[in-house]
C-alpha cells in the first residue's frame, strides 16, 4: 500500500532576527533513569499479529528493512514521573528487544513511543512483547495544496475583541518565512524547529507553511491578527515528510506547551492519499496516543480533510478521532475552476461555475468529516516578502478554521476541544455534498462563539452514563427510554442533550407540576444512530432515570441505568469497584465510563479474578462529556475466556465527575444486567 502526503497548495532566506529554537530531545541517548517508586505498566495481551497494523503486516513478506513506529502501552502516570517512566520503558524495552544500534532509534520524551528501521523478521519478533500496543510504518505524509474571512463572520468576532491576543497556534508544516512583514520573528513567530534535518530551523523553503500561517493569523489579513506562532518545519522542500517527522513535532508542542508564549491550537495542512470513511484510530496508534493527550491537556488538532476529490472518506491524519477533520468550499464566485489529479479524480477535476459555500470538487468528504470552511481564493503571505493571490485546497480551509478557534479561545479561554468542535459543528451554514448525500456545517466564528456563551444554564442538572439507538453484537439492537419525575409543584422544563463525536443534539420538553414522562427511544427521537453521554437540564428539582434494552422479537431485555449528578461522580484520588463480573461462554463483561465534569480526566482500571489476582490494568481518557466503553476487557485485554467470577477496581488519576458502569450481557438472551460503580 502506497502512503504519501499531498500538498493542499502549490508553493531560503536567512534572517537576522530567528525565533526561539525548541532543544532537541531523545530519552535514549541519555542514561536510563533509575525508578524508585513501585511502578505499574499495563501489558497488552492481543496476539503478536494484532499488534501489527494491517498496511505494515501486508508489508512483512518482503526482505528489505522498514522504518517502523512502535508504540508501548501507556502508563498511567503525570508530570515528571510519567516522563521518567516513559524513558524507563522506552530503554528496558530496547534493551530486551536487542534493539541497540538499530537504524534510526529514537525515543519521544512525553509519548512511549520508539522510531527504528527493522527488518520483517524482527518486527515481528519485538510484537511479542507485552508492552507493545501497536506497531506500524513511518509513512510518508505530504502537504494538501491544491478569501473567507467574511463569509465566517470572523470580521464580526475581531470587532468584539476576538483578535487571537494570547493564543499560540502550532503549525505542523514546511515552516513559515518569518522574515515577511506579515509574520516576523519575536511576536509573531515565536519558536521554531526543523524535524525534517534540512535547515536546522523553522524557516520556509516552499510556501505551503508559510500561506498557512498567514490565513491563521498574518499581521493584517490573518483571521486572528494577534495569535503568535509555532513554526514547526515536518516537511521538506518538496513539501514531503515522514509520519516520525509529525509525532517529533506533537511531543515538543506537548511538553513545551506553557513555554513560548504557550500553545493552545494544532494545524496540520498535510495528509495521506489512503481514505478512510471512519475513525482510523486502530490503524495508527501513535498518532492517536499523541493527540489523544493533546486533547487532555485542552489543545484541539485540526487537520485538511484532504484534495484527492474522494465523497467516500477523508485522508490521514484527519481520520484520527481525536482531529477535527476540515473540508473545503469556495468564498465567492471565482469563475471557473480546474483542479489537478487525486486518488478518486485521477484526471483531475473541474467547477465549472462557482459561488460561495459551494464545495470545492477537490475537497475529501465523507461521514467521517467535520465541518467544512473557505478555500479558494485565499490571497497569503510567501516566499519573500510578496503574496500568493489564490493560495486554496483544505490547505486553506484547516488555517481558516484554526484561525477561527485562536479568536474564539481568546474570549473564552476555557473551551475544551470537544467543546470547540461541538460548537463548530452545531453553528453554521448547513451544507450538502452532492456526491455523497452528507451534511456538514461550514463553520461561523460569530455563531459558534455565541453557542458556547449564550443562554444560561437551569438550576438542576444529571447525567446518564450513555444513552444509545444502535445495533450491538449478535445483532442486538439496543436503545435507551428516559424518564423524568417533577418533584416540585409547578411545571418543569427540560432540556436533553446528548453528546456524540459528531456533535450536540438537544431536545426540550415540560412536564406538568407533580408529574412524570416517559421518553422511548430517546436517541432515535433526536435523530440519531449511535451512543453517546446524556446530560438532562431543568429548571425544576426533578428524579431522572433510564431503561437501555436489547430489543428482540421476543420483546425487550432491558437494564436499568440511574441518573448521577457530577458532584457524585469520582473525582481525583477516588478508587471504586465493579464486581459480579463474568467472561465465559455464557456471559460478557463490558465496562464503560462517562466524564461529566469540565475538564479532561484519565482512569486506571484495574482486572482482577475471583482470588484477587491482578490481571491486567489499562487506561481510560476521557474529554469533557466524552463518554468510552470497552468491550470485553476481561477477554481482549486479559485473555479471559472462562472466568466465572471477577472484579475491577477504577482509580482516577485526574479530573472528577466520572460515573460508569459494568454491562454483564447473557449471550443467549442479549439480556444486560447493571453493574453500578460503588465507592
Amino acid at each position: 500500500m502506497k502512503h504519501f502526503f499531498v500538498f493542499f497548495i502549490f508553493f531560503s532566506y536567512f534572517s537576522l532576527c530567528e525565533p526561539l529554537k525548541i532543544p532537541k530531545q531523545n530519552p535514549l541517548n541519555l542514561p536510563c533513569p533509575k525508578i524508585s517508586l513501585d511502578i505499574q505498566i499495563p501489558e497488552n495481551f492481543r496476539s503478536a499479529e494484532e499488534k501489527i497494523v494491517p498496511p505494515l503486516l501486508m508489508k512483512l513478506n518482503q526482505m528489505e528493512p522498514i522504518k517502523v513506529i512502535i508504540t508501548l502501552v501507556d502508563p498511567p502516570y503525570e508530570g515528571t514521573l510519567r516522563k521518567e517512566v516513559i524513558a524507563y520503558m522506552e530503554h528496558k524495552f530496547v534493551e530486551r528487544n536487542g534493539l541497540y544500534g538499530a537504524e534510526n532509534l529514537k525515543g519521544l520524551s512525553s509519548f512511549p513511543i520508539i522510531f527504528a528501521k527493522l527488518s520483517p523478521e524482527k518486527i515481528r519478533e519485538i510484537a511479542k512483547d507485552p508492552w507493545v500496543l501497536g506497531i506500524e510504518e513511518d509513512i510518508k505524509l505530504k502537504a494538501t495544496r491544491n478569501e473567507g474571512g467574511a463569509l465566517t463572520q470572523s470580521d464580526k468576532l475581531r470587532e468584539q475583541g476576538g483578535r487571537g491576543k494570547g493564543i499560540g497556534v502550532a503549525v505542523l508544516d514546511t515552516g513559515i518565512n518569518y522574515n515577511h512583514p506579515e509574520l516576523p520573528a519575536g511576536d509573531k513567530v515565536k519558536v521554531e524547529g526543523d524535524y525534517t534535518g534540512t535547515t536546522g530551523n523553522g524557516l520556509d523553503d516552499n510556501g505551503h507553511g508559510t500561506a498557512s500561517a498567514g490565513i491563521i493569523a498574518g499581521l493584517s489579513g490573518g483571521m486572528a491578527p494577534e495569535a503568535h506562532l509555532w513554526a514547526l518545519k515536518v516537511l521538506d522542500s518538496e513539501g514531503s515528510g515522514d509520519l516520525s517527522y509529525s509525532l517529533q513535532a506533537l511531543n515538543d508542542v506537548y511538553d513545551f506547551r506553557e513555554d513560548y508564549g504557550g500553545v493552545h491550537i494544532v494545524n496540520m495542512s498535510l495528509g495521506t492519499t489512503d481514505i478512510y470513511d471512519s475513525n482510523c484510530d486502530s490503524i495508527y496508534p501513535a498518532m492517536t496516543t499523541v493527540m489523544q493527550k493533546l486533547n487532555s491537556v485542552n489543545i484541539p488538532i485540526i487537520i485538511a480533510s484532504g484534495n484527492e476529490g474522494c465523497s467516500n472518506g477523508v485522508g490521514f491524519p484527519s481520520c484520527i478521532s481525536y482531529a477535527l477533520s476540515v473540508g473545503a468550499v469556495y468564498d465567492a464566485n471565482i469563475g471557473g475552476a480546474s483542479f489537478g489529479e487525486g486518488k478518486c479524480t485521477p484526471n483531475g477535476c473541474t467547477d465549472s461555475t462557482t459561488s460561495a459555500d459551494k464545495i470545492a470538487c477537490y475537497s475529501n468528504s465523507g461521514n467521517r468529516l467535520d465541518v467544512f470552511a473557505p478555500s479558494h481564493c485565499a490571497r497569503t503571505p510567501t516566499l519573500g516578502t510578496g503574496y500568493e493571490d489564490c493560495f486554496g485546497g483544505t490547505s486553506a480551509a484547516a488555517p481558516y478554521t484554526s484561525g477561527v478557534a485562536a479568536q474564539i479561545i481568546s474570549l473564552r479561554t476555557q473551551t475544551t476541544p470537544s467543546e470547540l468542535k461541538n460548537a463548530l459543528k452545531s453553528t453554521g451554514k448547513p451544507i450538502t455534498d452532492s456526491r455523497n448525500g452528507v451534511t456538514r456545517k461550514r463553520i461561523d466564528a460569530l455563531e459558534a462563539y455565541q453557542y458556547l456563551t449564550g443562554g444560561t444554564t437551569p438550576t438542576y442538572s444529571q447525567w446518564l452514563a450513555v444513552a444509545t439507538h444502535a445495533e450491538g453484537s449478535g445483532g442486538s439492537q439496543w436503545r435507551t427510554d428516559v424518564g423524568v419525575v417533577n418533584r416540585e409543584n409547578s411545571p418543569a422544563n427540560f432540556e436533553f442533550y446528548l453528546y456524540t463525536s459528531s456533535g450536540i443534539l438537544k431536545g426540550t420538553a415540560s412536564v406538568s407540576a407533580n408529574g412524570s414522562a416517559i421518553y422511548p427511544d430517546i436517541v432515535n427521537q433526536l435523530k440519531y444512530t449511535g451512543s453517546g453521554s446524556m446530560e438532562v437540564r431543568s429548571d425544576k428539582n426533578f428524579v431522572l432515570t433510564s431503561r437501555t434494552f436489547n430489543q428482540t422479537s421476543n420483546g425487550t431485555f432491558g437494564q436499568f441505568l440511574d441518573g448521577y449528578t457530577t458532584a457524585q461522580g469520582l473525582k481525583s484520588g477516588e478508587e471504586a469497584y465493579l464486581g459480579q463480573l463474568t467472561e465465559n461462554s455464557s456471559f460478557r463483561t463490558n465496562i464503560a465510563f462517562t466524564n461529566t465534569g469540565t475538564t479532561s480526566a484519565d482512569l486506571t482500571v484495574y482486572l482482577y479474578n475471583s482470588s484477587g489476582t491482578l490481571l491486567t490494568s489499562y487506561n481510560v481518557s476521557l474529554i469533557p462529556r466524552e463518554y468510552k466503553q470497552e468491550l470485553q476487557p476481561f477477554k481482549n485485554k486479559a485473555g479471559q475466556t472462562n472466568m466465572a467470577s471477577g472484579y475491577a477496581k477504577v482509580k482516577v488519576n485526574y479530573g472528577s465527575g466520572i460515573i460508569g458502569y459494568a454491562s454483564v450481557v447473557d449471550n443467549k438472551t442479549g439480556d444486560g444486567t447493571t453493574i453500578p460503580l460503588k465507592k
